[in-house]
């Protein structure tokens, strides 16, 4: 059960990387630090369902989805 609670630590870290790495956050890595800056939950939505939809849709060209 170790292993969960590390994997865990290490997905939490990798989605304060993404926030950082977005612009809607500040994330020291060294501590641990994540402050979050204010932002627009309607436009954090609406950004995060395009990026989604945009990367199952090449997922889809890529294995020939949709073909007959």
């Amino acid at each position: 059960m170790i292993w969960l609670s590390r994997f865990g630590i290490y997905i939490a870290g990798l989605a304060a990387g993404a926030l950082a790495l977005a612009g809607y956050a500040d994330f020291d890595s060294q501590t641990w630090v994540l402050d979050i800056a204010p932002f627009n939950l309607r436009e954090f939505v609406l950004t995060a369902t395009a990026t989604v939809g945009n990367g199952l849709a090449a997922i889809a060209v890529a294995r020939g989805w949709g073909k007959k």
